[in-house]
C-alpha cells in the first residue's frame, strides 16, 4: 500500500510546532527564576510602601471607629473641670490670708499665685483697707471642704462655679495616641525588614513625625490630668469695717446703722478740723498775733485821746469855780 505523503507532512509539522512550544515555556520559566533576584529590593520597597498607605489609613479611620465606645463612660470616669470664683470680705484681714493659705496646705493643694496689698494710710490717717487675691489649686475631691472653710471665715459676697466636661475631647486624645503607637510597632517591624536605603529613610522620616506627635499628645493628657485632678479656686479678698448685708435690713437696723455712721462722720470731722486748725497754724498764728497787736494798739489809741478828751472837758469848768469863789 502506498502511502499519502500530505499525511506524512502535515504530521511533521505539528510535531515541530509542539516542540518550539516546549522550548518557549522552558525559556519562560528560566527568565523568570533569574529575574527574581534582581525584583527583590523593589519588591521590599513596594511592601513597605503599602504597609504605610495601609497602616495611615488604618490610623485615619481607627478613631472615628473607637470613638463611640468611649462616649457611654460611667459618672465616675468623666473628666470634669471646676473652677470656683469667690468674693469675700472680712474685718480680720491677717487671720483669714493665715488660715486659708494654712487650709490650702492641709487639703494637699499648693497656691498658684498670690498678690497681697499691705497696711496703708491715706493723707488723713486712715487705714485704707487691704486687698488680696489668691490662685489655688485644691484636689478635686476637697472643693467643697476648702470652700466651706472659706465660708465659714468671712462673709461671701458673689460665688460662681464653672464645669467643664472633657471626657470626648480626653477619649479623642487617647484614642489618636494608641493609633499612633500601633503604627509606631508596626514601622518598626517593617523597618527591621527593609533591605533598601529610600524605604529606610522614608520609615524613619515617618517615625520621626510620630514621635513629635504623641509627646504633644502626652503633653495635652497631661494637662487634662492636671486640670482634672486638681480645681481651680480664685479668691478676692477685702478687708471691710462692716459686712455687707446679705439679706434686706429691717427699719430698726436701717436707723442704727444710719445713727452710726452719721456719729461716725460727725467724729471724723472734728478730729480732721482739729488736726487741719494745728497743722495749719504756722499760717494763722502769726495773722493771729499781728491782728491783735493792731487791736490793742488801736485800742490804746483810742483810751489815750479819750482821756485828752475828759482832761480837756475838766479844765474850763474848774476855772470857771475858780473865777467864781474870787468874786465871792
Amino acid at each position: 500500500m502506498k502511502k499519502n505523503p500530505y499525511c506524512f507532512w502535515h504530521r511533521k509539522n505539528i510535531a515541530a510546532a509542539m516542540l518550539c512550544a516546549m522550548l518557549f515555556l522552558t525559556a519562560g520559566c528560566g527568565a523568570g527564576s533569574t529575574a527574581a533576584p534582581q525584583t527583590a529590593a523593589a519588591d521590599s520597597v513596594s511592601s513597605a510602601e503599602n504597609g504605610f498607605s495601609e497602616m495611615a489609613v488604618s490610623d485615619m479611620n481607627s478613631p472615628a471607629e473607637e470613638a463611640p465606645s468611649k462616649i457611654s463612660v460611667s459618672a465616675s470616669e468623666r473628666k470634669l473641670i471646676r473652677n470656683v470664683n469667690m468674693d469675700v470680705e472680712t474685718d480680720q484681714f491677717d487671720t483669714l490670708i493665715t488660715s486659708v493659705t494654712e487650709r490650702i496646705t492641709s487639703l494637699g493643694g499648693y497656691t498658684e499665685q498670690s498678690d497681697i496689698s499691705g497696711q496703708r494710710t491715706n493723707r488723713n490717717n486712715e487705714p485704707i483697707p487691704r486687698h488680696a487675691c489668691i490662685v489655688a489649686r485644691i484636689p478635686a475631691d476637697m472643693l467643697d471642704t476648702f470652700m466651706d472653710t472659706v465660708e465659714q471665715g468671712a462673709n461671701v459676697t458673689n460665688k460662681t462655679e464653672s464645669t467643664q466636661d472633657v471626657t470626648l475631647q480626653y477619649s479623642d486624645v487617647e484614642s489618636r495616641k494608641k493609633s499612633l503607637t500601633i503604627e509606631q510597632e508596626r514601622i518598626w517591624e517593617l523597618l527591621e525588614k527593609a533591605d533598601s536605603l529610600e524605604s529606610i529613610l522614608s520609615l524613619e522620616e515617618r517615625l520621626s513625625d510620630i514621635r513629635y506627635e504623641l509627646e504633644s499628645l502626652e503633653s495635652q493628657l497631661r494637662l487634662y490630668d492636671n486640670q482634672v485632678n486638681y480645681s481651680t479656686v480664685s479668691l478676692n479678698i477685702s478687708e471691710v469695717t462692716s459686712f455687707t448685708p446679705t439679706a434686706p435690713e429691717t427699719i430698726g437696723q436701717r436707723i442704727k446703722t444710719g445713727f452710726s455712721e452719721s456719729l461716725h462722720s460727725v467724729s471724723l470731722f472734728a478730729v480732721n478740723l482739729f488736726i487741719l486748725l494745728i497743722s495749719a497754724s504756722p499760717i494763722w498764728a502769726p495773722v493771729l498775733i499781728i491782728v491783735v497787736l493792731i487791736l490793742l494798739i488801736c485800742k490804746r489809741k483810742r483810751w489815750k485821746k479819750h482821756m485828752i478828751e475828759k482832761a480837756a472837758s475838766a479844765l474850763p469848768d474848774t476855772q470857771e469855780d475858780k473865777e467864781q469863789s474870787t468874786e465871792l
